[in-house]
């Protein structure tokens, strides 16, 4: 049997990694920060040594979850960044695109959860960088459609309101297992209605 090519190595990493992150995104939900690498193992069903091969600790494991997640999340609001409409309707799509990824993908509701909560579970300044570039690619897009769309004084605190809304939406449907059964487009309506457009 010939040796594996660089790039057999290379999809099988890729794939490994993968397989790390999502059991991860699973134990996170189950455990919270109190996770640790071989729980990682046994929900992924990889010996322990292999998660550690990829992963030391936990943290650097976290780390590299959200990131991954941050790298998604910009991807699936992207239709709505640069779509067309009016901002509010803007920011309507990001909304429902945005709920829909967070129940369907556990990684982005931990990495939402997390930002949410200001990284309080997680040691020292480890995610400033994370946090700077989480407000830089998807939270100020949306603050902005918020404040060019409503006919507001107070438009970053609803920007705000609509956020953390979303994510205390989703955190009730993933932990009560209730994903299949939510109304993204009735939620986010609902949560839009008491705005008034600029165009009105």
């Amino acid at each position: 049997m010939s040796p594996r090519t660089k790039e057999q190595n290379d999809a099988i990493r890729e794939m490994r990694m993968n397989q790390i992150m999502q059991a991860a995104a699973e134990v996170y939900l189950e455990k919270g920060i109190q996770l640790e690498v071989r729980d990682v193992a046994v929900k992924a069903e990889l010996g322990y040594g292999t998660v550690y091969h990829y992963y030391k600790n936990k943290h650097m494991l976290l780390e590299d979850l959200l990131w991954d997640a941050l790298n998604r999340t910009e991807s699936a609001i992207q239709p709505a960044i640069s779509g067309d409409g009016s901002s509010l309707l803007k920011a309507t799509s990001f909304s429902r695109l945005l709920l829909r990824n967070c129940i369907q993908d556990p990684s982005i509701f931990i990495l939402l959860k997390t930002v949410s909560d200001n990284f309080h579970h997680f040691p020292g300044n480890r995610f400033s960088k994370l946090f700077a570039e989480f407000q830089e690619r998807i939270y100020l897009p949306f603050v902005a459609m918020i404040r060019n769309g409503i006919d507001s004084q107070s438009s970053d605190k609803r920007a705000n309101l609509i956020f953390g809304s979303l994510v205390g939406y989703a955190s009730l449907n993933i932990h009560h297992n209730m994903r299949n059964e939510i109304d993204v487009e009735g939620i986010v309506d609902m949560i839009f209605s008491g705005l008034q457009s600029k165009e009105n």
